[in-house]
């Protein structure tokens, strides 16, 4: 693939967002997501003060989900590397978010309670991808038990359908499903 960016094209910065996914005992998955926006260049403040590559924003978050309804049952947030002092009181903005459903329309409720001047981008950019990587997780501890692969109808609706172009309502592996019978069975099966 021919990439825009020519290979002596000076990189200015980089942002990193790394997310990983522990289990926590049978009712709970950690999710720990780290964002870091690094300056690569010496720039200048607005008061033309000359400032040095660093870190410019460093951020953390852990938050604790249940595996029954993917809802969040408790958030850790971290700034170690802030740009201005001033940053400092958003690090308690995303208490707002603990009980939210990892689900359909988390995205649009995350924005009006903590977007905009409630809350941090950087912060909020960082935990609207820890959550379809919260959902991976989620399919992965399922997926290590055979009994647990079984999928309701309400997970299918909440977490599959319409989620992107494979599991589009109208594509061709929900008809597949639907043709071998196994819609009927998501239907009866219990919620894991």
């Amino acid at each position: 693939m021919k990439m825009l960016a020519q290979t002596d094209a000076e990189k200015i910065h980089n942002r990193q967002i790394v997310i990983t996914i522990y289990t926590c005992n049978s009712d709970h998955l950690i999710v720990y997501g780290e964002l870091k926006d690094n300056r690569l260049v010496p720039t200048y403040s607005l008061s033309m003060e000359r400032r040095e590559p660093t870190t410019v924003h460093g951020m953390r978050i852990a938050m604790k989900v249940a595996l029954k309804s993917l809802a969040i049952v408790e958030i850790e947030t971290e700034t170690p590397n802030i740009p201005h002092e001033e940053c400092s009181p958003v690090k308690n903005s995303l208490e707002k978010i603990v009980g939210l459903q990892l689900k359909s329309g988390f995205s649009h409720k995350v924005r009006q309670r903590i977007g905009g001047p409630k809350g941090c981008i950087h912060l909020t950019t960082l935990l609207l991808a820890m959550a379809p990587a919260a959902l991976q997780g989620y399919w992965t501890h399922n997926d290590r038990n055979p009994e647990k692969r079984k999928l309701t109808r309400e997970q299918m609706d909440h977490y599959l359908v319409d989620t992107c172009y494979v599991w589009r309502r109208e594509g061709p592996w929900l008809k597949e499903l639907a043709s071998k019978n196994r819609i009927a069975q998501l239907e009866e099966a219990e919620p894991s």
